[in-house]
């Protein structure tokens, strides 16, 4: 959060005026600099596309004269520039810009404040772990300086990113109360005011009432009245209404629609009637709760509020459900799935653009560092281009010695070839009913299978992106690394002829090849990642090839856990691998084995979590969980000697997918792997999973087997669910 307090004294036309023709009298570079510089931050608010246009003659005149200070300025602003339109990768090759002329210039001020942007910037793009690091930068430097404004600042960022993910929570509690800390010693009444809400929200989160009611007290002291209060206002009515006090929780919602109304904010009025239907529900006012909710749920539309709409819904089905208006109720529901379905789909949508943007800034960041390069090093790309064509030639010459002769071999192939394909054809035409028939089952039967596997790409996203971060990382790594190591080749450069060390030119060189090799093969990994992922949400190519089906668990296993732990923070389960390292690979169609993999552990985990919900309901009057629970998930692989233990047939491999879960009762045992049926809550499920697995075992000659153990009649823990897949080895 940037704090910036800004004094007009006159109109913006009028100033913007002025400016101008001031600039078009000035004779003094760096002045013009400065002036263009005010002119564009002038228009930022209202005109950002001229703006811009300033922004970039300050750049085109400070070049010129080498103005680094005016320079770092101009990029700052034309980063904030982008930002404001969206265009999130110029805003970070501005940004990067600015940074190195804060560093040249050796202002520790503007290196910090530019950092904070950056972190800025990754954390919209959903990229916590290099938001963090630009933060933790920040910090630094700020604590260097002992600047409390900016400590305070970088305090309070890194907190609301860690408060993005529930199990570090603790983690954003304490970095907000550092923060708070920080402002009060300064008598920052804004950041006093953000760190003390941002500290009730995460007691609110916790179910701490009194803490959260002191803090979010405390900032609607400090900013009572203005559109930041909504927020505090709108979680004390919740709160006083989970304490029974509803006069009081009716008295905050009041006040925070009056201040939403009359600053016409329609996000933070959708939010504040959300509130207060809350509220009218838990009293039992259902009437005026279902009128409430009904408003909110038409700001949320014509505002596009997505996840808010979910919550409208999901509201309306609950009090529908409770009035015994059961239509209503699973019409809500419906509704509800399908928000959750269009913002899964825009996740996705959104990953992949990332992934794309990322992409496109590593290329651009490239091709600067292969600007910078002195002209012996071109020279020596345009020598080693001289041989590639050379060699490329020759191959050519060789491809068409090799194409004439093969061409004289095909003439003399024509005359056999033309009796065979009439005999073809005859085939051919006998065989086309029969093909034109199971082509239809097929189609039929694929479209079925790419239905169940888009309903599931939400969770598969969370899981991939987890999985992608890493070696983007390693690229990002290695890519600092040789922009070093070209600085250092250009300082020996720089020396005369006697001073200048080639060998270490040579050394630095070989290291700069070895980090461009891991950045290549990092970026293939994540390129395999991404094509993975969109492998599994295609329709399957239907060719078999030899598979490790020990990765193939590892790979999924991973997945499905950390898309789990994206739907339920509070979700905390071990998994426990046993793979046979002599596994043998089996001949399938991958995809369609990793879409049952990915049915079978999904269905283990969310069992697990089902039976971790029914202890915490149970297991003692105040309704705390059973802490001696601990879910558990097991993935094991082993090879058979016969695909079926009752008669000895072909050789093949098992998979053991285990949970301890509240297992299955035996009176729908028979009815599992029918397609359609269900036992999850309306709109939670397809009912297609297993139904679709036991489709494709069976396709590839294999079999699905499951052994249960049902929660009722049970000592605690011991009971849970294996399905045991086998596969033949041809």
């Amino acid at each position: 959060m940037i704090f910036t307090v800004v004094n007009r004294g006159l109109s913006q036309s009028e100033l913007a005026d002025s400016l101008l023709e001031a600039t078009s009298k000035l004779n003094d570079d760096s002045t013009k600099v400065s002036h263009y510089l005010e002119l564009g931050l002038e228009y930022l608010d209202s005109d950002i596309k001229k703006a811009i246009y300033y922004f970039d003659e300050a750049i085109l005149i400070g070049s010129k004269i080498d103005f680094k200070k005016g320079l770092a300025n101009a990029y700052n602003a034309k980063g904030r520039a982008s930002a404001k339109q969206g265009n999130f990768q110029d805003a970070i090759l501005n940004f990067q810009e600015s940074l190195k002329h804060f560093h040249d210039i050796n202002d520790k001020t503007g290196e910090a404040n530019i950092l904070s942007n950056l972190g800025s910037i990754y954390y919209m793009l959903g990229n916590s772990t290099k938001a963090l690091e630009l933060h933790f930068q920040s910090l630094k430097l700020s604590e260097e300086l002992n600047n409390k404004l900016r400590i305070g600042t970088s305090l309070n960022n890194i907190g609301t990113v860690y408060l993005k993910n529930r199990d570090t929570i603790n983690e954003s509690l304490t970095f907000f109360k550092k923060s708070l800390e920080v402002f009060q010693g300064i008598q920052e009444k804004q950041g006093m005011a953000t760190a003390a809400m941002n500290i009730g929200e995460v007691y609110f989160l916790d179910l701490k009432y009194d803490s959260a009611i002191y803090f979010h007290e405390m900032a609607l002291g400090l900013c009572d009245g203005t559109l930041d209060a909504t927020f505090p206002l709108t979680q004390l009515g919740e709160i006083n209404a989970e304490l029974g006090n509803f006069q009081k929780a009716f008295g905050f919602h009041r006040r925070a629609l009056e201040i939403s109304e009359r600053l016409d904010a329609k996000f933070e009025l959708t939010q504040g009637l959300l509130g207060l239907a809350k509220t009218q529900g838990k009293k039992g006012d259902f009437e005026n709760a279902i009128n409430t909710l009904e408003k909110a749920k038409l700001l949320a539309h014509e505002i596009e509020a997505k996840n808010e709409l979910v919550d409208v819904y999901l509201n309306l089905a609950e009090i529908n459900a409770f009035t015994g208006d059961f239509k209503a109720a699973y019409e809500n529901e419906l509704n509800a799935k399908s928000v959750k379905e269009e913002i899964a789909r825009s996740s996705t949508e959104k990953m992949i653009q990332q992934l794309q943007f990322e992409f496109e800034l590593d290329k651009k960041e490239a091709e600067i560092i292969l600007l910078q390069k002195d002209t012996e090093l071109k020279n020596a790309a345009v020598f080693n281009q001289r041989i590639i064509i050379f060699t490329s030639l020759g191959g050519l010459l060789m491809f068409i010695i090799i194409s004439i002769s093969l061409f004289k071999n095909n003439l003399s192939k024509q005359k056999a070839n033309h009796l065979l394909q009439v005999q073809k054809e005859e085939i051919h035409a006998q065989r086309e009913k029969v093909e034109s028939a199971y082509d239809q089952l097929k189609s039929a039967q694929a479209q079925l299978i790419q239905s169940e596997k888009m309903a599931s790409l939400g969770e598969l996203t969370a899981g991939v992106a987890h999985e992608i971060q890493n070696p983007l990382n390693f690229v990002n790594n290695f890519s600092e690394v040789s922009s070093e190591l070209i600085d250092e080749i250009e300082q020996e450069r720089a020396k005369d002829r006697e001073n200048r060390d080639e060998a270490l030119v040579s050394e630095i060189l070989i290291d700069l090849k070895s980090n461009i090799d891991k950045i290549t093969h990092h970026g293939k990994r994540a390129d395999a990642i991404v094509k993975g992922m969109l492998a599994h949400s295609r329709t399957s190519s239907g060719e078999k090839e030899l598979t490790d089906i020990n990765a193939l668990c590892d790979e999924y296993l991973r997945m499905s856990y950390h898309g789990i732990m994206a739907k339920d923070k509070t979700f905390n389960g071990e998994i426990v691998t046993v793979l046979d390292p002599n596994l043998p690979k089996v001949n399938v169609i991958p995809q369609n084995i990793g879409r049952v993999l990915f049915n079978m552990i999904n269905n283990a985990f969310q069992a697990c979590a089902e039976r971790k919900a029914q202890l915490s309901q149970n297991s003692n009057p105040d309704g705390y969980p059973e802490e001696s629970f601990q879910p558990l998930v097991t993935v094991s692989t082993s090879p058979l000697e016969s695909l079926s233990r009752d008669i000895g047939r072909s050789r093949g491999i098992e998979i053991s997918i285990k949970d301890n879960g509240p297992g299955i009762p035996d009176s729908i045992k028979d009815k599992i792997f029918q397609p359609f049926f269900t036992t999850k809550p309306t709109g939670q499920g397809t009912g297609l999973g297993l139904s679709l697995s036991y489709d494709i075992v069976k396709a590839h000659g294999g079999e699905i087997n499951v052994v249960s153990k049902c929660v009722d009649d049970l000592i605690e823990g011991q009971s849970g669910t294996t399905f045991l897949i086998t596969l033949p080895l041809t």
